[in-house]
């Protein structure tokens, strides 16, 4: 909050397997400690996504919020789609608890796009299923490269923000 942020996003640990019951009761607690030192700060955490908490049929996210209902979501749709989950179906399942999103794109082989609207998410669909739940809460523009990129980043950025304004409305 000193830095001037207004929101944490908390992944909450790669375990290489499903967590057993007592590894998600022990990931619930630390979570609940995480979310009263936020509330006393001014900050809104949100669980961010990677793979492994919605691999496996989302078992470890479902398994998080069936300890902690009121945690808040900031999903990362590359992620999500990494994983095999539809981001469309994750907002309309998921989104009222959404307070925060990740908006990258990945490419037909999986590799995330040099920028969004590069690849082959489904961001007018995802921004149909937002408008749907009136989403109030935030997103950001991510890019990332496991390859030299073909384009200045700069440009990257120009073409991802335009693609955002124009599909989202923002």
């Amino acid at each position: 909050r000193q830095l001037g942020g207004s929101f944490l996003g908390i992944t909450v640990g790669d375990a290489r397997r499903k967590k057993t019951e007592d590894e998600l009761d022990a990931q619930a607690e630390t979570l609940r400690a995480v979310m009263a030192i936020c509330a006393k700060h001014q900050v809104e955490p949100n669980l961010h996504n990677h793979t492994f908490e919605v691999a496996n049929e989302l078992h470890d996210l479902k398994g998080t919020l069936a300890r902690v209902p009121e945690a808040k979501l900031g999903p990362d749709f590359s992620w999500l789609a990494e994983a095999g989950v539809d981001p469309v179906w994750f907002v309309k399942t998921y989104g009222r608890q959404m307070v925060y999103m990740h908006i990258r794109d990945n490419a037909a082989d999986g590799s995330f796009a040099e920028a969004v609207g590069d690849g082959v998410i489904d961001f007018p669909g995802i921004a149909a299923a937002l408008e749907e739940i009136d989403y109030r809460g935030k997103a950001g523009i991510e890019l990332a490269y496991e390859r030299p990129a073909e384009r200045e980043t700069r440009e990257n950025w120009r073409l991802s923000r335009e693609y955002v304004s124009r599909v989202f409305g923002w």
